[in-house]
């Protein structure tokens, strides 16, 4: 038989217990996948020129302008593949003002802002469906030399 303070237990514990039986799973946030890209110093290079992630993960890019005499501005820019020319063109025609990036074209899958010396910044994205992917700087001229591989695996 029970006591007075299992009863009281009970009866106070027993409604949240009940309701909670009813409940899906706790969604854990995402996993985040931090990947780290940097200048090649003054150089017109990206250092790493190759990196990978799984397909599908939520991954925090982090661009970092290690350049320490020359005055450019670079970004990171990752696009679908074959469509180098076309989001070069694209970019060139955005202009400086909108920062080298076309808006709501559908070739970025994603972008970080411009970046001086000594700066950095960061985007995040869902990793796209599996293969290799450019990224490069959209800045003119810079794509060139500018530019590396985003390669992403099955989950």
């Amino acid at each position: 038989m029970w006591g007075r303070r299992q009863l009281l237990t009970a009866l106070l514990i027993g409604p949240w217990y009940l309701a909670a039986c009813g409940r899906s799973a706790v969604q854990r946030p995402p996993i985040i996948l931090d990947l780290l890209v940097e200048t090649n110093d003054d150089l017109l290079e990206f250092k790493p020129k190759e990196l990978s992630c799984p397909a599908g993960a939520h991954v925090r890019l982090t661009f970092r302008h290690t350049g320490k005499y020359v005055n450019f501005q670079h970004n990171w820019v990752l696009i679908r593949p074959g469509t180098f020319d076309a989001v070069i063109q694209a970019a060139a025609r955005a202009g400086e003002q909108q920062g080298w990036l076309p808006a709501g074209n559908p070739a970025i899958i994603a972008a970080t802002s411009m970046c001086g010396r000594g700066q950095s910044v960061s985007v995040e994205f869902d990793a796209p469906p599996p293969g290799r992917y450019v990224y490069i700087c959209s800045t003119p001229g810079h794509a060139a030399s500018m530019w590396g591989v985003l390669t992403v695996t099955p989950s």
